[in-house]
């Protein structure tokens, strides 16, 4: 096996893991305490997007591993619809046109594009869960051991694009893993003791 082929095998078996202990914990506790409604709904559009995108290149892993991470993604939209009383599943719409608009992007013009428009949404969902980190009283939802593996899932598949030059990947990976250093930290930092650093806001819709 090349070491492009060793880092696709790390980098399906670590995106197929990465929500296993967000997706256990809210199995086991159903706790969605510090979630962020909007990252979630992101995600689900990221999946759908990266599902076709796999299925395009011809790359199983990137199809298993993102099935995975769907399987995950409404799991925690399930219990997130549960516990913030959300009364109708159209809120769940903005996900599905993101998933169309990344599928047309990446069959009408290419990966590069795919890449561009997959990276800021993903970011932007991060970044409000790492806000949600710093703003909530309660954050024991929030699966230290997957944002662990969403860092080291970027991290792998930074390496795999790099070697083999998969634009779309590349950018994704390297934005994705920066933010996600961002969550983390702050996750663990409450962790720590770290209290809330922002106001909570009045009608929260996240």
């Amino acid at each position: 096996m090349t070491l492009i082929g060793v880092f696709a095998t790390l980098g399906g078996i670590s995106a197929t893991a990465m929500w296993i202990p967000q997706f256990v914990a809210l199995l086991r506790t159903g706790d969605t305490k510090g979630l962020s409604v909007p990252f979630w709904i992101v995600y689900i559009g990221t999946s759908i997007g990266w599902i076709a995108h796999g299925i395009r290149l011809g790359q199983a892993f990137i199809v298993i591993a993102n099935v995975a991470a769907a399987i995950a993604v409404a799991t925690s939209l399930r219990y997130l619809w549960r516990d913030r009383k959300i009364r109708s599943w159209t809120w769940l719409v903005p996900g599905f046109v993101f998933a169309a608009l990344l599928i047309t992007l990446d069959n009408l013009v290419g990966s590069f594009a795919f890449g561009i428009a997959v990276v800021a949404p993903v970011a932007f969902g991060m970044i409000l869960q790492g806000v949600q980190l710093m703003r909530d009283e309660e954050v024991s939802g929030v699966s230290i051991g997957a944002w662990v593996a969403q860092l080291a899932n970027q991290i792998i598949w930074a390496v795999w694009s790099t070697l083999c030059l998969e634009s779309g990947t590349m950018i994704s990976a390297y934005v994705s893993g920066v933010v996600a250093i961002y969550v983390l930290g702050w996750r663990l930092a409450r962790e720590w003791g770290v209290g809330p650093v922002l106001k909570p806001t009045a009608a929260r819709a996240d």
